[in-house]
């Protein structure tokens, strides 16, 4: 079974003082089943927002347990190539989340989400794309 990618708008629900018990439950699973995926984006996004040193140290260990997903020339060229064709259609994700779904497309894997430009890139990409938003 391929890994999930968990992008920073999921983690972040997941961590909110209400979170989404949806979310929460499927990365619960997958982190059981050894299936969280993560890239250096998401790891960025996610670690920056830290509240204390406490938080960011757990945050970093959690984070080196999951399947690391490279992120190489090919994906840079299939994000922009992506956001070039979006923006003819009056579309403008940020360049981080393009570079997430390229990723994910190219390396086959699901996305988790809390984010409406994911929804926006499946619609004429081939993203598999999964949001309780």
């Amino acid at each position: 079974m391929k890994p999930l990618l968990v992008d920073s708008s999921a983690w972040i629900q997941s961590f909110s003082k209400h979170p989404n018990a949806s979310v929460t439950q499927v990365i619960l699973d997958a982190k059981k089943s050894k299936r969280l995926a993560t890239c250096g984006i998401i790891y960025c996004e996610v670690l920056r927002g830290s509240r204390n040193k406490e938080e960011w140290k757990e945050l970093f260990e959690e984070f080196q347990a999951m399947v690391w997903l490279p992120i190489e020339d090919l994906h840079w060229h299939f994000a922009s190539q992506m956001g070039f064709q979006l923006l003819r259609k009056g579309l403008m994700p940020p360049a981080t989340d393009l570079l997430i779904a390229a990723v994910a497309i190219q390396d086959k894997c699901p996305l988790l989400h809390q984010d409406k430009h994911f929804i926006q890139i499946a619609e004429y990409f081939p993203l598999r794309a999964y949001c309780t938003c």
